[in-house]
């Protein structure tokens, strides 16, 4: 099945995608700013958590 990272997903539309690709089998990475609010959501949907906040380089870094 597909791996999927999806940016901004703890939340709204990236939550919402990432629910189904779960729902589908996909092996889902679901990421945030904010660690806490990012592990729930992930818990939640079955999904694997990393943080990142895309305007911060070093963050980017750390999660690649």
């Amino acid at each position: 099945m597909t791996i999927t990272l999806i940016t901004g997903s703890n939340t709204g539309l990236g939550f919402e995608a990432a629910r189904r690709l779960v729902a589908l089998g996909h092996t889902v990475y679901l990421t945030a700013r904010d660690p806490e609010k990012g592990r729930v959501a992930a818990v939640a949907l079955g999904a694997r958590f990393v943080q990142l906040d895309v305007t911060d380089d070093a963050s980017v870094t750390r999660a690649a």
